[in-house]
């Protein structure tokens, strides 16, 4: 069996490729690794393609054949074998990769360079939602946040111009301020889906606002965002196509996109 791994900083994301060439997914905290390596260990006839922060300690601890791989080059290849499954076909684009923090990279001629970063990412969603509230994991703080009102604590434009015209380029809903809304009373008065909802909101403006200023540098209106943090996280991906769609970006959200570095350790190493 072969087996990609990708081990983050938060999350270790683990695909198995049966020999039909169908996958398999499945994540879990980093924090586990050594009971992972355990679990790899007491399986039989597999070989294993790491890519990720972590993965020069698993390759150290577990019994089996092992291919590290570069965590930049993986993500990629596995990201366009993802665009390719999903009908995507950009020749010239800029992408995201959301994990514990967020990396920028821009791709033409079917290369991918990376451009920058910014530790505000999945790892700033899950510290301030747990400092926060004490929520602890991602479904449960994607889920609260759904039924949170950004209104309570965000500064939006509506709100500096007290519900009155709003000049052009300006729209109602756009953040002037993440938090600035708090007042005396908020940290007991705000609901905790509120706090996640303008957490979630504060990462989401973060990661696009610098995606959009890559995309227009690079001329390009398209931009693809992958990892973690956008899975299922619909207060997230809402916040992105709208910011995306008032500065004219097109969003790409890939399905499966937090698996792009597993599955392109594996066909790295196949090429």
């Amino acid at each position: 069996m072969k087996i990609g791994i990708d081990a983050g900083g938060t999350l270790t994301k683990v695909v198995k490729m049966s020999d039909d060439g169908t996958y398999d997914y499945s994540t879990r905290p980093t924090t586990e690794v050594d009971m992972l390596i355990q679990e790899l260990n007491d399986e039989e006839d597999v070989t294993l393609y790491l890519t990720g922060g972590g993965s020069v300690y698993i390759s150290e601890h577990v019994q089996h054949k092992s291919h590290l791989q570069i965590e930049f080059d993986a993500a990629y290849t596995g990201l366009t074998y993802l665009m390719e499954q999903q009908n995507i076909h950009l020749d010239r684009f800029a992408y995201l990769n959301i994990g514990t923090g967020t990396s920028f990279h821009v791709v033409e001629n079917n290369t991918q360079r990376r451009v920058g970063g910014t530790g505000i990412g999945g790892g700033t969603l899950m510290g301030l939602s747990q400092l926060l509230t004490g929520y602890e994991t991602f479904d449960e703080i994607v889920e609260t946040a759904k039924k949170g009102n950004r209104d309570t604590l965000d500064l939006k434009v509506k709100h500096i111009f007290k519900d009155g015209p709003v000049p052009k380029p300006l729209t109602p809903e756009l953040t002037a301020s993440n938090f600035a809304r708090v007042e005396p009373h908020h940290h007991t008065t705000a609901s905790a889906a509120d706090k996640l909802a303008s957490v979630i909101g504060m990462v989401a403006e973060g990661a696009i606002s610098f995606g959009v200023t890559l995309a227009q540098g690079f001329k390009t209106n398209d931009l693809v965002l992958i990892g973690s943090t956008l899975k299922d996280n619909d207060v997230m991906q809402s916040v992105i196509h709208s910011y995306g769609s008032l500065k004219g970006i097109k969003p790409h959200i890939i399905e499966n996109g937090e698996y792009s570095g597993a599955i392109g350790a594996i066909l790295v190493t196949e090429q």
